[in-house]
């Protein structure tokens, strides 16, 4: 993707707190360095599946974390409050309305989104959310929804596969604003070496890049592109 365009709304729904950094926190800041309005939804900022945590002292720093880490992108975000890893618990319309809600406020004409490949279950339940909230309608402004993959996620899954077939190329500076933004959730990275660490999440964005000739890169999965009408 070229970042030449005209200024356009973009979105990121991310089931969890981080995920929308692990999955494109440098496309995100392509496209607020190529003028584009940058929106991010997350889903949840709770932690129910820790046993032993304070929750709303958890979740109160994960917003905090969200916040920071939006900055970096000048992205108003909204923070929604379903449960952490027991989305399956709560209405899937429930999840789809907050959603659609996100969509007609922001108005994006790009989403980004999680890959139904993930083993997570709140990822693949947001995946197919943001489809049911995206569905093609006259009046519509989604032209384009991405799903990204997460570390530690999306690799381990155990259906099909992720196959990405659009690649955005990062500069040095996106990597830059990429690894910014995960140091505002150093609470939720991992030392070197797991899947989820700061060490691996900027070497799988230079893989990517040498997938397409570049020098970083992250992939996604085309779940819907509607190219503009020449008028």
């Amino acid at each position: 993707m070229t970042m030449t365009s005209p200024s356009r709304s973009v979105l990121a729904v991310a089931a969890h707190a981080d995920d929308e950094v692990l999955g494109a926190g440098g496309t995100l800041a392509a496209h607020a360095r190529a003028g584009d309005r940058v929106h991010l939804l997350v889903l949840s900022a709770s932690a129910t599946s820790r046993p032993g945590e304070d929750h709303d002292q958890v979740r109160a720093h994960r917003a905090a974390c969200v916040k920071k880490a939006a900055a970096l992108y000048d992205a108003p975000v909204q923070i929604a409050d379903f449960p952490d890893n027991a989305f399956d618990t709560a209405a899937r319309l429930a999840i789809t309305q907050t959603i659609e809600a996100a969509v007609a406020r922001f108005r994006p004409q790009i989403l980004y989104t999680h890959s139904a490949a993930d083993l997570s279950l709140d990822h693949r339940i947001t995946a197919e959310a943001v489809a049911a909230a995206t569905r093609p309608q006259p009046g519509s402004t989604v032209a384009t929804v991405l799903a990204w993959e997460v570390r530690s996620a999306t690799e381990w899954g155990t259906g099909e596969p992720f196959r990405p077939t659009w690649f955005q190329p990062l500069t040095d500076q996106d990597l830059a604003v990429k690894e910014q933004a995960m140091e505002a959730y150093a609470s939720e990275m991992r030392p070197w070496p797991h899947t989820r660490s700061v060490r691996a999440v900027l070497a799988a964005a230079r893989v990517r890049g040498a997938q397409v000739g570049h020098e970083a890169a992250e992939a996604f999965e085309v779940v819907r592109h509607t190219a503009v009408t020449p008028t």
